[in-house]
Parts: C-alpha cells; sequence; structure tokens
C-alpha cells in the first residue's frame, strides 16, 4: 500500500508533445494567414459595417485613401424601448477607412440598402505590407 503513494502521475507528461504541436501549428497557421493578407491579396472589399440604406459615398474609383479617411455614410434606424413603445430614429453613420490604400471599383450606389458584412461597397486595394 505504500509503494502507491510514492508513484506519481504521468498522464499529463505524455500529452506535453501534443499540446507543443499544437501551439506550433496553430502558430503557423496564423503567420501564413498574416503573410497572405499583408502581401499576397492585393485587394479587398469592403462591406456595411451596419444595416441601413448608405447615404454617400465620400470617395471615387482611383482615389487614394488614408487610414481615418471618411468612405462612406449610412442611415441606421435605431430602435429603443421607452415604456410600452418602441422609439424608432434614424441617424447617420460615418464610417472611416481602416487601412491605407487606392479605391478601385465602387458597387454601390447611393439610396442601396445594406445588410451587415454582406454588402460590398466597394473593392480596395490595400498598401502592400500591411493588414487590409
Amino acid at each position: 500500500m505504500s509503494d502507491t503513494k510514492n508513484k506519481s502521475l504521468t498522464v499529463f507528461k505524455s500529452d506535453r508533445h501534443e499540446d507543443i504541436a499544437a501551439i506550433l501549428l496553430a502558430g503557423v497557421i496564423v503567420a501564413f494567414v498574416l503573410v497572405y493578407m499583408a502581401v499576397i491579396a492585393t485587394s479587398v472589399s469592403i462591406k456595411a459595417d451596419s444595416d441601413g440604406k448608405l447615404h454617400s459615398i465620400a470617395v471615387a474609383a482611383g482615389q487614394e485613401v488614408q487610414r481615418g479617411d471618411l468612405i462612406y455614410t449610412l442611415i441606421v434606424t435605431e430602435k429603443k424601448w421607452s415604456g410600452k413603445e418602441v422609439a424608432v430614429t434614424e441617424r447617420e453613420k460615418p464610417v472611416k477607412a481602416k487601412a491605407n490604400g487606392k479605391v478601385m471599383e465602387i458597387l454601390a450606389s447611393t439610396g442601396d440598402a445594406t445588410k451587415r458584412g454582406k454588402t460590398p461597397i466597394f473593392v480596395l486595394a490595400h498598401q502592400r505590407g500591411t493588414l487590409p
């Protein structure tokens, strides 16, 4: 009976190599995706970030944009409960560029309905070596 007290559990020692392999594989995949997005992928489709209606497009095809520049404006509908009623308000939502690049093609026009993450607004050729 005293022999069993001196033995240590080795269950986790045998699994360490699998954990290290999984971490290395995840690191390789992340590095590949980042290199692909920064160097290989030359353009990205900019999609609407909210449901609403496209109010205006502040860029033109062929125009260079810098991070932080206004690129388009949406009209979004906000719903708030007040008591037993829903108050519906509309407001303008300006959207700014998140990367430097050049507008290659405009895919939407003013007045188009937008769905978050599904409606493409335009195609941006991002600056090489940066993430879009």
